[in-house]
C-alpha cells in the first residue's frame, strides 16, 4: 500500500498545479479548514468531495460483550458525532465509474416476513441496508435496534430469511415464509 501524502507534499503539489506559492496554498488550506470547523455545526460542503454532517446520536442501552462487565446492560449517553458523506463524483473518481461496494447496496428488507416499512427504516438507520448485512447481524443486536426504535417484533427468523434472499434462493425463501406467521415459526 502506498504511503499517504504529507501536508507539505500536498501543498507542494497544489502549488505546482496552480502556480501559487506554497506559502499561499498553506494559507488557503488553513482558512478553508477554519471555515469547515465553524460551519460544520450546520453541515459543510467540501466542493468535489462531499459533506461534513454533525449528528446527535441518541442515548441508548448496550449489552457489554467482553471485559469485566460482559453480559451486563449499560447506558450509553447521547453524544454528537461528525460524519463525512462522499459525493457521487468523488466515489466514482476513487472507486471507478459505476463501482458499488456490497456495503452500499440497498435491498428491500420488507421482503423478509415480519419486516414492514417502519422496521426496514429502523434497520437502515442502524446501517443494515442489505440482505447480507441482515443475515450477518445476530438476534440480540436486532432486538436492540428494535428497542431503540420503540418497535416490537420477533427477529428470530430474519437472519435465515436474509441469507436465502442474499444468495438469490427466492424459491426456498418463499417456502420458508409459508411456514412462518408474522416472521415466527408456526
Amino acid at each position: 500500500m502506498a504511503e499517504r501524502m504529507t501536508k507539505s507534499e500536498m501543498m507542494a503539489e497544489v502549488a505546482k498545479k496552480t502556480g501559487l506559492k506554497k506559502k499561499d496554498v498553506a494559507m488557503v488550506l488553513d482558512e478553508f479548514a477554519q471555515l469547515a470547523y465553524k460551519e460544520a455545526k450546520h453541515t459543510f460542503q467540501v466542493p468535489g468531495l462531499g459533506i461534513i454532517v454533525l449528528r446527535e446520536r441518541p442515548a441508548r442501552k448496550m449489552v457489554m460483550r467482553f471485559g469485566p462487565k460482559a453480559g451486563q446492560e449499560i447506558d450509553v449517553p447521547a453524544k454528537k458525532v461528525l460524519k463525512f458523506r462522499f459525493s457521487k463524483p468523488a466515489k466514482d473518481a476513487i472507486l471507478g465509474d459505476g463501482a458499488k461496494s456490497r456495503s452500499t447496496k440497498k435491498d428491500d428488507l420488507a421482503i423478509i416476513e415480519g419486516i414492514g416499512p417502519k422496521i426496514a427504516a429502523a434497520l437502515n438507520q442502524a446501517g443494515i441496508k442489505s440482505f447480507r448485512a441482515l443475515g450477518d447481524t445476530n438476534e440480540s443486536k436486532l432486538h436492540q435496534i428494535l428497542s431503540d426504535a420503540k418497535l416490537s417484533a420477533d427477529p428470530g427468523s430474519w437472519s435465515e430469511q436474509a441469507k436465502l434472499a442474499a444468495a438469490g434462493k427466492m424459491d426456498e425463501l418463499k417456502k420458508l415464509q409459508d411456514e412462518l406467521i408474522g416472521g415466527r415459526r408456526a
